[in-house]
């Protein structure tokens, strides 16, 4: 996976964090047209990184990133 693309997928989880919302793999598809298996390794390398944070949303029955920390 492309590091440009791991920045990007991180800044558009922080700008859905600044919004209020949290992201699902799915809006990272559609955002970026990327494919759902390559989102999601991309997604559990920056929660090794700790960079994002993993939840499950029982009323979407999905897992949810936040950013774990935002740098201003």
């Amino acid at each position: 996976m492309s590091k440009e693309i791991e920045s990007q997928m991180y800044e558009f989880i922080k700008n859905r964090h600044d919004k209020g919302e949290t992201t699902a793999s799915r809006h990272i598809h559609i955002r970026f047209d990327i494919e759902i298996a390559k989102i999601e390794k991309i997604l559990n390398k920056l929660v090794q990184k700790e960079m994002i944070s993993e939840l499950y949303d029982k009323e979407y029955q999905e897992d949810r990133f936040s950013p774990i920390s935002v740098k201003e």
